[in-house]
């Protein structure tokens, strides 16, 4: 796997990121969220599944072999240039775990979780993500989420719809519900990204690179 290609495609942000802390306007915000997907798209179109995928995968089976407590895991369908989780089923399959996606249900609402499994039958769901068909309502002990970029403290920059900060939130009303986020090496910020008191930290980011814990 080439990862100086990766390297080479440098993340960088504008200063208005960064240099007003949680003062940021929601304008700022927007522009903030319009550039790491940019670098997510060109990110995405540069480097092949095959170039991150077994590196990525690699570091999550030696993970999930670790955490027997963990046993239903929250997935995401991934759309546009999102890094894609479901090339980790197999691995999931083959230790007995259960799979589940994310279902919206409300503007302002928590995520709910589906148990689904491939072949099985998908509908349209709120923005056109597919989510399972069924009514096999799950609670997830690992969510994994996809972000626009990530920091040192491990904040997770999102599209900014809170929906899974208030997922987490309310999982952890009954259980401690793992947290992690799924991105390239370079989605990382070298600034601490803005943030809010109703943010949620990531518990660690999978990246080609690794599996980095906060």
């Amino acid at each position: 796997m080439r990862l100086s290609r990766i390297k080479q495609i440098r993340f960088r942000w504008f200063s208005l990121c960064f240099n007003r802390g949680s003062f940021l306007s929601e304008t700022d915000k927007v522009q903030c969220r319009k550039i790491a997907l940019g670098k997510r798209r060109e990110l995405h179109t540069n480097i092949t599944h095959n170039e991150y995928g077994p590196n990525i995968r690699r570091f999550f089976r030696k993970w999930i072999l670790r955490e027997k407590a963990v046993s239903v895991i929250g997935l995401y369908y991934p759309v546009n240039s999102e890094m894609n989780p479901l090339s980790l089923i197999d691995i999931l399959e083959t230790h007995g775990k259960t799979i589940c996606l994310p279902i919206v249900i409300g503007k302002n609402r928590p995520l709910t979780f589906k148990s689904w499994s491939p072949g099985k039958d998908l509908a349209e769901g709120h923005y056109g993500i597919p989510v399972p068909d069924n009514d096999k309502i799950m609670t997830p002990d690992l969510v994994i989420c996809p972000l626009l970029a990530y920091d040192a403290k491990g904040m997770r920059l999102g599209y900014g719809g809170g929906f899974y900060d208030r997922t987490i939130r309310h999982l952890r009303k009954n259980k401690q519900t793992r947290y992690m986020g799924l991105a390239f090496s370079e989605q990382k910020s070298y600034h601490d990204l803005p943030s809010e008191t109703h943010d949620v930290p990531l518990d660690a980011v999978l990246t080609e690179a690794g599996i980095r814990n906060f």
